[in-house]
């Protein structure tokens, strides 16, 4: 959701939100040594412009009020139709809160919406209890099970496809560092539609333990 891509609570305050953006922001910076090898430019741009789409949604009462409601929609379709979207900039924070955060420029008018190819994001489950551990191998059992693609799941999270196949190949040259990993994990499991707090952490045990393999 927004939220999660913002990183705040769905009870932030706007104050809260501006800071929150120009922290994402400055994460996904085109311009970052850090995302250089995780990212392609088209894929940036794509995390940029949602992270643009996040901040004017919360950013607004109204935007926001509309977007809270499609999070209740039972259907789990939760894009926003940008129509509805103010897209000026922002009022001033106030004087305490302007030497911490730069208000963005205005933004430009929306482009007309498109119909969207992506599938909606599936309602999470808890986990299979009888799966003793989450591998790679089985995250690819899981996905196929749900009939999704490697290129439907990287539609879903905007994630490259060859991550995608590093993550089910337990291929760790393939992967990003640890923080990014478990980041990619969460969208992962999202777009398969489990919950992911069990599936991460037998995963991430794995990628410790051939990262740092026990010494004999």
């Amino acid at each position: 959701t927004y939220y999660e891509l913002l990183e705040v609570s769905p009870t932030a305050t706007t104050q809260e939100i501006h800071k929150a953006y120009e922290r994402t922001r400055r994460v996904y910076d085109p311009n970052s040594i850090a995302l250089y090898s995780l990212f392609s430019p088209e894929e940036t741009e794509s995390i940029r412009q949602r992270i643009e789409d996040a901040y004017r949604t919360l950013v607004y009462e109204e935007n926001r009020r509309v977007y809270d409601l499609k999070l209740q929609d039972p259907s789990g379709q939760l894009s926003v139709d940008r129509t509805l979207l103010r897209t000026s900039a922002p009022a001033p924070l106030p004087a305490a809160e302007r030497s911490e955060v730069k208000a963005p420029a205005e933004a430009s008018a929306p482009a007309a919406p498109q119909a969207s190819e992506t599938p909606a994001v599936l309602a999470l489950q808890p986990v299979p209890t009888d799966i003793r551990e989450f591998s790679g191998s089985v995250l690819k059992m899981m996905r196929e099970q749900r009939g999704l693609s490697i290129r439907t799941i990287s539609e879903v999270t905007k994630l490259s496809a060859r991550y995608l196949e590093g993550i089910e190949e337990e291929n760790y040259q393939k992967l990003p560092v640890r923080p990014y990993l478990r980041g990619f994990l969460v969208l992962y499991c999202k777009a398969i539609g489990y919950e992911p707090e069990r599936i991460v952490t037998d995963y991430m045990k794995r990628f410790d333990l051939a990262k740092n393999p026990p010494k004999k």
